[in-house]
Protein backbone atom coordinates (compact mmCIF):
# COMPACT_ATOMS: atom_id res chain seq x y z
CA UNK A 1 0.00 0.00 0.00
CA UNK A 2 1.87 3.01 -1.32
CA UNK A 3 0.33 6.40 -0.38
CA UNK A 4 1.34 9.32 -2.57
CA UNK A 5 1.88 12.25 -0.17
CA UNK A 6 3.58 14.52 -2.67
CA UNK A 7 0.37 15.69 -4.39
CA UNK A 8 -1.32 17.16 -1.28
CA UNK A 9 1.95 18.76 -0.20
CA UNK A 10 2.40 20.36 -3.64
CA UNK A 11 -1.16 21.65 -3.53
CA UNK A 12 -0.63 23.01 -0.01
CA UNK A 13 2.61 24.66 -1.08
CA UNK A 14 0.89 26.27 -4.06
CA UNK A 15 -1.92 27.57 -1.83
CA UNK A 16 0.56 28.96 0.71
CA UNK A 17 2.53 30.71 -2.04
CA UNK A 18 -0.69 32.14 -3.51
CA UNK A 19 -1.77 33.33 -0.05
CA UNK A 20 1.58 35.06 0.53
CA UNK A 21 1.37 36.69 -2.90
CA UNK A 22 -2.18 37.92 -2.30
CA UNK A 23 -1.32 39.16 1.19
CA UNK A 24 1.70 41.06 -0.20
CA UNK A 25 -0.47 42.62 -2.92
CA UNK A 26 -3.12 43.58 -0.36
CA UNK A 27 -0.51 45.22 1.86
CA UNK A 28 0.97 47.09 -1.11
CA UNK A 29 -2.46 48.39 -2.14
CA UNK A 30 -3.26 49.39 1.45
CA UNK A 31 -0.02 51.38 1.67
CA UNK A 32 -0.74 53.08 -1.66
CA UNK A 33 -4.26 53.97 -0.48
CA UNK A 34 -2.94 55.40 2.80
CA UNK A 35 -0.27 57.44 1.00
CA UNK A 36 -2.89 58.77 -1.43
CA UNK A 37 -5.16 59.82 1.45
CA UNK A 38 -2.30 61.55 3.29
CA UNK A 39 -1.16 63.28 0.10
CA UNK A 40 -4.68 64.53 -0.64
CA UNK A 41 -5.07 65.86 2.91
CA UNK A 42 -1.70 67.63 2.71
CA UNK A 43 -2.50 69.07 -0.73
CA UNK A 44 -5.90 70.32 0.43
CA UNK A 45 -4.30 71.86 3.51
CA UNK A 46 -1.68 73.63 1.40
CA UNK A 47 -4.34 75.03 -0.95
CA UNK A 48 -6.40 76.15 2.06
CA UNK A 49 -3.42 77.86 3.67
CA UNK A 50 -2.57 79.66 0.43
CA UNK A 51 -6.15 80.89 0.00
CA UNK A 52 -6.45 81.98 3.62
CA UNK A 53 -3.08 83.74 3.35
CA UNK A 54 -4.25 85.64 0.27
CA UNK A 55 -7.43 86.70 2.05
CA UNK A 56 -5.48 87.90 5.10
CA UNK A 57 -2.96 89.67 2.87
CA UNK A 58 -5.75 91.53 1.08
CA UNK A 59 -7.45 92.43 4.35
CA UNK A 60 -4.22 93.69 5.94
CA UNK A 61 -3.29 95.74 2.88
CA UNK A 62 -6.76 97.29 2.92
CA UNK A 63 -6.41 97.89 6.66
CA UNK A 64 -3.03 99.54 6.11
CA UNK A 65 -4.52 101.88 3.52
CA UNK A 66 -7.46 102.61 5.82
CA UNK A 67 -5.17 103.42 8.76
CA UNK A 68 -2.97 105.49 6.42
CA UNK A 69 -5.97 107.47 5.24
CA UNK A 70 -7.11 107.91 8.84
CA UNK A 71 -3.75 109.29 10.02
CA UNK A 72 -3.19 111.14 6.70
CA UNK A 73 -0.02 109.18 5.87
CA UNK A 74 0.00 105.90 3.99
CA UNK A 75 3.55 105.21 5.16
CA UNK A 76 2.49 105.57 8.78
CA UNK A 77 -0.50 103.31 8.14
CA UNK A 78 1.74 100.58 6.79
CA UNK A 79 4.16 101.13 9.69
CA UNK A 80 1.36 100.68 12.21
CA UNK A 81 0.31 97.50 10.41
CA UNK A 82 3.91 96.26 10.46
CA UNK A 83 4.07 96.81 14.22
CA UNK A 84 0.85 94.83 14.55
CA UNK A 85 2.42 92.00 12.49
CA UNK A 86 5.48 92.07 14.73
CA UNK A 87 3.26 91.78 17.81
CA UNK A 88 1.49 88.81 16.24
CA UNK A 89 4.85 87.25 15.39
CA UNK A 90 6.07 87.79 18.96
CA UNK A 91 2.90 86.19 20.37
CA UNK A 92 3.19 83.23 18.02
CA UNK A 93 6.86 82.69 18.76
CA UNK A 94 6.29 82.72 22.53
CA UNK A 95 2.88 81.26 23.34
CA UNK A 96 1.10 80.44 20.11
CA UNK A 97 3.60 77.94 18.71
CA UNK A 98 2.83 75.33 21.36
CA UNK A 99 -0.92 75.78 20.88
CA UNK A 100 -0.63 75.40 17.12
CA UNK A 101 1.64 72.35 17.49
CA UNK A 102 -0.81 70.69 19.90
CA UNK A 103 -3.72 71.53 17.60
CA UNK A 104 -1.96 69.98 14.58
CA UNK A 105 -0.99 66.87 16.55
CA UNK A 106 -4.57 66.50 17.79
CA UNK A 107 -5.96 66.82 14.25
CA UNK A 108 -3.49 64.28 12.85
CA UNK A 109 -4.38 61.81 15.59
CA UNK A 110 -8.09 62.34 14.90
CA UNK A 111 -7.54 61.70 11.19
CA UNK A 112 -5.54 58.53 11.77
CA UNK A 113 -8.06 57.36 14.37
CA UNK A 114 -10.99 57.80 11.96
CA UNK A 115 -9.02 56.07 9.18
CA UNK A 116 -8.54 52.99 11.36
CA UNK A 117 -12.28 52.64 11.99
Amino acid sequence: MDINTEEPLKALKAQILEYIELKTEHTRLSVIEYIAKVASIIFAAIIGVILISLVFLSVFIALSFFIGQWVHSYGLGFLISAVFYLLLLWYFSTAGRKRVRNYIIRKILEQTDTNND
